[in-house]
């Protein structure tokens, strides 16, 4: 699991090839894609934390595709991890579920903001009867990269189809059109694979958002995009330190979009009201 930090300050190192073209089979996380195979989306109330300056950021996110990390569930202690690690103000949201997990899904976001969960997080995610079931999922994975390694590059080239796939830019030498086509046609190939197990791929999406919305972890994440935000809570830094940049920074934007805020004097009463908000909203 990755720290509180880089759940906190996610980086985008890499491009959408470098998730595409790699042995380990990652899944990209496309809003429009998991609407056409569930278009019964999930609507929850969600928190997200983030820093000051970041909150104009987030603004801008409203109502977008682009997709970001949140929790249902998270322990008093991490808001105060979060707030050494630059977090400090934690949004309440109305978001649209794209993937619930009850424990870090490790998800990453590539240079284009599209973020990608790897295969191997689904696979492992048993407690929602994927079973023997999942080993039909991880094959096709395998074979749609196989034929597109036979589709578009020279039959003589191709030894081990999974080293040819690995070095596919080096195959293709450079040729960034038909670099896109293998990368649309691996797209498509996803989709297809998941409509295709959409009855057991759909118990691991969504089977924590619509059970219980509470772990035993130190937090639980969920990727959500299509967000308004609902409510600003924030948290004092450390009693030394004088952060008079981060209260202008809200006081600002809750004047300037009529945003609801609030100041928690500690951790503990915030972790308290996110339970109950997630408890009330599920019939708990």
């Amino acid at each position: 699991m990755k720290s509180f930090k880089q759940y906190l300050i996610e980086f985008a190192v890499y491009s959408t090839s470098d998730y595409v073209f790699t042995l380990a089979d990652h899944i990209p996380m496309s809003g429009p894609m998991l609407k056409r195979i569930w278009p019964d989306t999930i609507r929850a109330t969600v928190f997200h934390v983030l820093s000051a300056e970041d909150i104009y950021k987030l603004k801008k996110l409203e109502g977008k595709k682009k997709s970001i990390s949140a929790f249902f569930s998270m322990m008093a202690k991490q808001f105060e991890g979060g707030i050494a690690a630059g977090g400090g103000v934690i949004a309440e949201l109305e978001a649209d579920i794209l993937v619930s997990a009850k424990d870090d899904i490790m998800s990453k976001v590539d240079k284009n903001g599209r973020r990608w969960v790897a295969l191997d997080w689904f696979a492992n995610a048993q407690s929602y009867g994927t079973g023997p079931k999942f080993g039909m999922v991880e094959k096709e994975f395998s074979k749609l990269k196989e034929n597109l390694v036979r589709k578009y590059v020279d039959r003589d080239q191709i030894g081990d189809w999974r080293e040819v796939w690995k070095e596919m830019k080096h195959y293709l030498k450079g040729d960034g059109k038909k670099l896109g086509l293998v990368i649309k046609d691996y797209f498509d190939g996803v989709e297809k694979v998941i409509k295709k197990n959409k009855e057991v791929l759909g118990n691991i999406f969504y089977g924590y958002a619509r059970s219980k919305r509470m772990t035993d972890n130190a937090w639980d994440e969920q990727i959500v995009n299509n967000i308004k935000i609902k409510k600003l809570h924030y948290l004092p830094k450390d009693e030394e330190v004088e952060d008079e940049e981060q209260q202008e920074n809200i006081d600002a934007f809750v004047e300037k979009y009529k945003i609801p805020a609030k100041a928690w004097s500690y951790s503990s009463e915030l972790e308290i009201y996110t339970r109950e908000v997630v408890a009330k909203e599920i019939g708990r």
